[in-house]
């Protein structure tokens, strides 16, 4: 058997015995056992995590897979005990404990167990786990790599029309005379939002990257009037989630305290999104994150300046974890430059008379009605870590969402 080269496993897989139809299961309560198939949600599936050439395995309501006592259980830390060494023979695996037995899958009572020595019941394969269409292990990697990964295509156009008009029946749409309009405790109000604050993927990530028992801190539509940024507001201004935006200085000595979902329910363009971000710097020996509320100007400034414009596809989600300055009003002010240097240039050129005043013509702009073409909305669903009081204590509307949805919502502290 090899342990040569790189481990290459995925972050979140199935653990199948080689020779009998049977996957090793960590139960809700922590409990091990056997099945001849996983649960379609995805919940019988392991995180896994590398220690040089050792390997743990974290079920989603966070036990760790345990070898303590020459015997296979479950635990809520991360020790000596719950890492396995891993010994690989091409595309099968064995996983030694720290006492040198290796973990062993039975085809009686207790199951799962340690063995000796390798043989064939000591060899497992694994399988990724695939929902949407889209690798959930790779996308964790890539989240916990980068702090914030986008996936698309997973709200199709009819949920989309369904969204948009629960925002609109909330008033969250009508823009005129503002820049943007928002709209909180979402999911009190439709039952709608609380399916998409249970959405299956984003869960699966939300609980394997922060927290088994992360909570649900609100749901927030925001629809955005472009035009009126750029032609009424004068300042850029920057934000964080809930709770980063309401401590005082010097802020949360933790910069995983929450993880954010994004979802587009219009496409974000260059045209229509005065969208950018930045993630948020870290100081006090890479603990403390920043805050723009809790910075000075000069010191916003120097945050910025790295600052991404936000855009993406309808139907599309982005998540981050911790705090990450964004702002939805980037570009303020910038019609009139771009319409002074042009007008003056015109005028001293010839190519068109100045008619009316300034005034006039700011007032002819401030008046127009709305282009819904340029009011992208976004809905934004934050979780927070369990030692944390949400921003928002309203109840989710739960008619007519799944058992599931029902639970993860009931766990979230909002059903």
């Amino acid at each position: 058997m090899s342990r040569r080269g790189p481990i290459s496993i995925d972050r979140i897989v199935a653990l199948r015995s080689s020779v009998l139809p049977l996957y090793v299961l960590i139960r809700p309560d922590g409990a091990v056992n056997t099945a001849d198939e996983v649960s379609e949600d995805g919940n019988d599936f392991l995180t896994t995590r590398l220690h040089g050439d050792q390997i743990s395995f974290q079920s989603i309501r966070g036990h760790y897979l345990s070898s303590e006592g020459g015997q296979i259980s479950t635990r809520r830390y991360c020790s000596s005990d719950e890492r396995f060494t891993v010994e690989r023979l091409e595309t099968q695996y064995a996983f030694r404990s720290r006492s040198g037995q290796y973990l062993s899958v039975l085809d009686r009572a207790p199951f799962v167990g340690l063995a000796p020595a390798p043989g064939e019941t000591e060899m497992f394969q694994l399988f990724s786990l695939m929902m949407y269409g889209c690798n959930v292990g790779k996308q964790l990697d890539m989240l916990e790599r980068n702090g914030h990964v986008q996936i698309d295509s997973l709200i199709d156009e009819s949920e989309l029309a369904v969204l948009q008009n629960s925002v609109a029946e909330c008033g969250g749409k009508d823009t005129a005379g503002l820049h943007d309009v928002r709209c909180s405790g979402l999911v009190g109000r439709s039952a709608a939002f609380g399916r998409l604050a249970a959405h299956p993927l984003v869960m699966q990530l939300a609980l394997r990257s922060i927290s088994p028992s992360l909570r649900l801190s609100d749901l927030e539509s925001c629809c955005t009037n472009a035009d009126h940024v750029r032609k009424e507001l004068e300042v850029t201004t920057w934000h964080v989630v809930h709770p980063y935006s309401s401590v005082e200085f010097p802020g949360i000595v933790d910069s995983r305290a929450t993880f954010t979902a994004t979802w587009f329910l219009d496409t974000l363009d260059e045209v229509n999104s005065t969208w950018a971000w930045v993630k948020a710097p870290l100081s006090d020996a890479a603990h403390l994150p920043k805050l723009p509320q809790l910075s000075s100007p000069e010191e916003v400034q120097a945050v910025v300046r790295g600052a991404a414009p936000l855009v993406a596809p309808a139907g599309s989600v982005w998540l981050y974890s911790g705090p990450v300055w964004t702002s939805n009003n980037v570009g303020a002010a910038s019609f009139w430059k771009d319409y002074d240097a042009q007008t003056r240039y015109k005028h001293l050129s010839g190519q068109k008379e100045q008619s009316g005043t300034f005034r006039a013509l700011t007032d002819t702009q401030r008046t127009a009605p709305a282009n819904d073409q340029l009011c992208p909305t976004v809905l934004q669903a934050t979780y927070c870590r369990e030692y944390v009081a949400p921003r928002s204590a309203v109840l989710a509307q739960t008619a007519g969402l799944s058992e599931a949805e029902q639970g993860d919502l009931q766990r979230m502290g909002v059903a």
